[in-house]
């Protein structure tokens, strides 16, 4: 098997040559970092209702769409890329995602380590330290292949990320750009500039590749050649075109955003007439900073207030309970709004699919 380490290449080659080297059926990990920024999203994802399109054409964004899972992520140079590519029967390969994930993130949790930074693996499939995320990924097939992705981070530009992406309104934009410093982490802000400084591409491309021959084996050098060079031109001419990238998903009301895993942040519309909006934190199954609108006389006076009392620091499990007791405490027979339609329209992020 062999390691590609290609430096910084073009923006769109970082995703087009592992895509490309999955459809040849080659093995290989591959590091790689992006020469200009770009917004990458993930393969099921909606690009109007994801990306606020007018800041990506203000700052000459470029936007990729992979065919891997995971969310919508700005990326830049100070994210090392890790790219492995594995035949679906690899023995490594497991069945189960879980196992999956817990497999091939060992090696980054170690290469982390190794810089000097407490990194420990976080069910289901992210990399923390001091109880921040440092590490996005995606996983998916493509061709004969299991492909998984993710990232050394360096620095993140938290402010970017949050004018990316589309929110509802700027107090849930805050709230993410707020959210995101509190949850992210990387070299820069766990180990300082020295640091941040030294552990440039050149030099944490030995420590992963070091890590990753622990698990996958002898690494050869590999390089760009015609063959992977051909392949990612084909790809080229039908993943950069306006029809792969912006091709629609039905737009759903409402707005999911993770931060990292256990922390999410909730934008909730009811679609009844005179329905109700509610933004919220999840955090590790807690709600937390809940806000909720409505229509004037839609509901009992006072009762959104009193409802957002009674649902902060609320165990997700523990909606319906609680409303009903709000409500017989306060005999809101007449709202529309029940007690056991609470936890529905508040929703879990539990089952859907995580981001990057």
């Amino acid at each position: 098997m062999k390691v590609y380490d290609l430096g910084r290449l073009p923006w769109a080659q970082t995703q087009l040559v592992y895509h490309a080297m999955a459809y040849l059926g080659r093995e290989a990990l591959i590091l790689v970092s992006p020469a200009e920024p770009y917004v990458c999203l993930g393969f099921h994802q909606d690009m109007k209702k994801e990306l606020d399109l007018d800041f990506c054409r203000s700052r000459s964004l470029p936007v990729f769409r992979r065919e891997v899972g995971g969310g919508a992520v700005y990326l830049n140079s100070d994210q090392l890329f890790w790219q492995v590519v594995l035949k679906r029967n690899h023995p490594l390969v497991p069945l189960r995602r879980d196992l999956f994930y817990q497999r091939f993130l060992e090696p980054v949790v170690k290469a982390y380590q190794d810089l000097g930074m407490p990194a420990r693996f976080k069910p289901v499939n992210d990399i923390i330290v001091n109880q921040r995320k440092v590490s996005g990924t995606g996983a998916g097939e493509i061709g004969d292949c299991v492909v998984f992705v993710g990232n050394l981070i360096r620095d993140f530009d938290c402010s970017t990320m949050a004018r990316v992406l589309k929110m509802p309104d700027d107090a849930f934009r805050e709230r993410f750009l707020l959210s995101m410093r509190k949850n992210l982490g990387s070299i820069l802000s766990e180990l300082g500039l020295e640091a941040y400084e030294k552990w440039d591409h050149k030099a944490l491309a030995p420590v992963l590749t070091k890590r990753f021959s622990d698990l996958l084996g002898p690494l050869e050098p590999g390089r760009l050649d015609d063959e992977l060079k051909a392949a990612m031109d084909d790809l080229a001419g039908e993943m950069l075109t306006d029809q792969w990238v912006h091709f629609a998903r039905k737009v759903r009301p409402g707005r999911l955003v993770k931060v990292r895993a256990g922390v999410y942040l909730h934008y909730k519309v009811d679609a009844a007439p005179g329905g109700l909006e509610a933004v919220y934190r999840e955090d590790d199954g807690l709600l937390k900073e809940v806000s909720l609108r409505g229509s004037s006389g839609g509901q009992p006076e006072g009762a959104l207030s009193l409802a957002e009392k009674a649902l902060e620091d609320l165990p997700l499990d523990q909606i319906a309970n609680a409303m009903t007791r709000l409500y017989e405490e306060h005999n809101w027979q007449d709202w529309s709004m029940r007690p056991q339609d609470w936890p529905k329209f508040l929703g879990l992020a539990k089952g859907k699919p995580t981001s990057r």
